[in-house]
């Protein structure tokens, strides 16, 4: 038996309600488990509780046993079960330890006491599989999230621990690089005989692997099925009862979806109204390296526009541009008939919100609830909120988790914490990077249906995003980005929220039409 866990139950400090309940639970040797739940379920906190750091660094109350190849982690070494356990993080930035990929790979690997020429060979082997041999001098802190993923995901799998535990491993990436991690991961666990265990909300693709499905609700293990229903599952990005036509795969070089997807009119009209967003010719970078080039996008008042594109194809760097924290090299930025590049970003978070793909970055009051306050009170709308907090963290599920520490929650309700921190002053413009990481079906619900309700009042939305479900049903349009530029555009046509994928019919012939080059000098 290599994981044991007999009657747990752990709560955090300063919480009443256990986060985990009376939860037993084995797991042969060699067993690939996917954990399930909704976002707060518990899944995090369950790896935690096997990787040591619940209730070490956590703290909190915790009750009963867990043992991982026979080592009760109450008080087994930390250096003991790092050499058993391999853990990749939903927010992998807090965790990185040096400044490069390479630094931050050969650091984990050197803990295992390699010799020299194997461990160049692995790294070698490691870069190789995950794409990361271009990135391998490249600062941890200037990494798009997938490929800051794709980093963890490296160290993790690079020790070949005996346990792996993976809590969202796909949430970040796109469709390719996800089939090649669990490619990789089968790879490991047919030849190693790894154990492992992996929290997801996407669930697709993972029905070849799994040989038991765990379920968690409310803290409580409720349900173990015996396997998925259809073995050979299906490919990341779709869903069981959705039709490939009305999926978003992405773009191929010339600018083209590989998958068709429906294409009617706008669901608003815009036609004839100028836009509130407008980018001219934009370039940025890191350093030396351009990211962006002559990048060209309008938003409207009123409309959601997903963003879409491979991981490293610019979509972190352009929301960090259009917001000042990235100054644009060349190129115009206006907002409303006003050119705001090159402005304080104080300036622009007047009228816009950036909410990036890590959350944490933006959370720092003592409960959810004075993020919010935190935020109006800033803004000078402590007296006069646009929207009521109270009824804002209802609508996003968090009414029962306004008073807790934000750091201490789900990543989900992290995310939506970020979220609703933002949104409370009703910004005209709103970014969101990889709004859905952590967020189980019900709450990407709830999260689209308050967009719609907000575009309404004409709040514009821009959303960079891997999510192909999400991006569908609820925007407008869609904006491929590969290479660092704009290569097409296609309209989602006019429908209620949430756009109905059953109702959806593919078209014939390119659905992601190339546009005629718009230049600076357009």
């Amino acid at each position: 038996m290599m994981i044991e866990i007999h009657n747990l139950t752990y709560t955090y400090p300063e919480e009443i309600t256990p986060a985990l309940d009376q939860v037993r639970l084995e797991i042969d040797a060699g067993q690939l488990v996917v954990l399930e739940g909704n976002s707060g379920s518990g899944k995090s906190t369950l790896l935690g509780s096997i990787n040591g750091l619940v209730p070490h660094f956590y703290g909190g109350r915790f009750a009963g046993q867990v043992k991982v190849e026979g080592l009760d982690t109450r008080y087994a070494h930390p250096g003991e079960l790092a050499s058993r356990v391999g853990t990749v993080f939903q927010e992998p930035e807090s965790r990185f330890i040096t400044g490069s990929v390479l630094e931050e790979i050969v650091f984990g690997l050197e803990a295992t006491g390699l010799e020299a020429a194997e461990m160049r060979r692995r790294v070698a082997d490691i870069a190789q599989r995950l794409n990361l041999v271009e990135l391998m001098h490249r600062p941890l802190g200037k990494l798009s999230g997938g490929e800051q993923q794709r980093v963890a995901l490296a160290v993790a799998m690079g020790r070949q621990p005996k346990v792996l535990l993976l809590d969202e491993p796909t949430s970040q990436l796109d469709q390719p690089t996800a089939e090649a991690v669990l490619s990789w991961l089968i790879e490991l666990h047919d030849s190693l005989g790894l154990t492992t265990l992996v929290a997801e909300h996407r669930l697709e693709g993972l029905g070849k692997l799994a040989s038991r499905r765990l379920i968690l609700s409310n803290g409580r293990l409720t349900e173990q099925r015996a396997a998925f229903p259809s073995a050979g599952g299906e490919p990341l990005g779709q869903s069981p009862g959705r039709r490939p036509g009305g999926l978003l795969a992405g773009c191929d070089g010339k600018g083209r979806m590989l998958s068709p997807v429906p294409d009617l009119s706008f669901r608003l009209n815009y036609q004839g109204s100028p836009p509130r967003l407008s980018v001219k010719g934009l370039a940025a970078g890191y350093d030396l390296r351009p990211v962006l080039s002559d990048v060209c996008l309008d938003v409207h008042p009123g409309e959601i526009v997903a963003l879409v594109g491979r991981n490293g194809s610019g979509k972190t760097t352009l929301l960090r541009s259009l917001m000042g924290l990235l100054p644009p090299r060349t190129g115009e930025v206006w907002l409303d008939g006003v050119r705001i590049d090159g402005r304080k970003v104080a300036e622009v978070a007047r009228r816009m919100a950036y909410v990036p793909q890590w959350p944490g970055t933006l959370l720092f009051a003592d409960s959810v609830r004075d993020e919010l306050t935190l935020t109006l009170r800033h803004h000078g709308l402590d007296q006069n909120p646009p929207l009521l907090p109270e009824e804002l963290l209802s609508e996003l599920g968090l009414d029962k988790v306004a008073g807790r520490y934000p750091r201490d929650l789900s990543a989900g309700e992290r995310q939506r914490a970020a979220i609703a921190a933002v949104i409370v002053t009703k910004p005209d413009l709103l970014l969101l990077d990889e709004p859905t990481l952590g967020m189980d079906a019900s709450t990407q619900e709830s999260l689209g249906g308050l967009l719609h309700r907000l575009r309404k009042d004409g709040m514009s939305v821009l959303i960079a995003t891997h999510d192909q479900s999400f991006a569908h049903r609820f925007s407008d349009r869609v904006a491929g980005l590969e290479g660092g530029r704009i290569i097409g555009e296609v309209s989602l046509g006019e429908s209620p929220a949430p756009f109905p994928y059953e109702q959806a019919q593919p078209m014939s012939g390119e659905a992601l039409r190339p546009r005629p080059g718009r230049g600076r000098h357009a």
